[in-house]
């Protein structure tokens, strides 16, 4: 959930909201559509805690057990790859994965028991457990997931995402 409660804003001498009492439902879809100026971009900025109302308040329940995100509508030049391999790369998770297959190739080069092993098994540790953390293993999966949400079909994942 999250609650906006008497939310006013102004921005230079153009007052944005005045006392919006709203709330968003979990699992809610919201589209938000106006003029460009009127808004919309700074209402994701105050709910990201990046600008701040001038009066009221916007509460989200645990909103460190949460993340949020949204898209810029600034242009965005998009590489020609599949939308899957695009997503990886920008999560991270590409970097990740390439870091482990070059870690597993200097350990199977590097004599064991000396201090560059321990230094490169200790490396391979630290990235192994970072992509375990950020649910690697499951990326494509839950991504495949995500898209469908958002309309994807599955022949859509290998699209590239260059236009043309």
């Amino acid at each position: 959930m999250i609650y906006f409660r008497n939310i006013s804003l102004s921005f230079l001498d153009k007052q944005l909201f005045d006392q919006i009492n709203w709330t968003i439902h979990p699992k809610s879809r919201i589209g938000l559509v106006g003029d460009n100026g009127t808004g919309k971009t700074t209402l994701f900025r105050a709910i990201l805690d990046q600008v701040h109302p001038d009066s009221g308040f916007i509460d989200i329940p645990d909103r460190k057990q949460k993340k949020i995100g949204y898209l810029p509508q600034d242009l965005v030049e998009l590489e020609a790859t599949g939308l899957i391999e695009y997503l990886r790369r920008k999560s991270g998770i590409a970097r990740l994965e390439g870091d482990i297959r070059s870690l597993e190739e200097q350990i199977s080069k590097t004599k064991p028991n000396t201090h560059a092993y321990s230094e490169l098994t200790r490396r391979y540790a630290d990235a192994t457990a970072e992509f375990s953390a950020r649910d690697g293993y499951a990326f494509e999966a839950r991504a495949k997931q995500i898209l469908k949400g958002f309309g994807f079909r599955e022949n859509d994942f290998i699209k590239t995402c260059a236009a043309g």
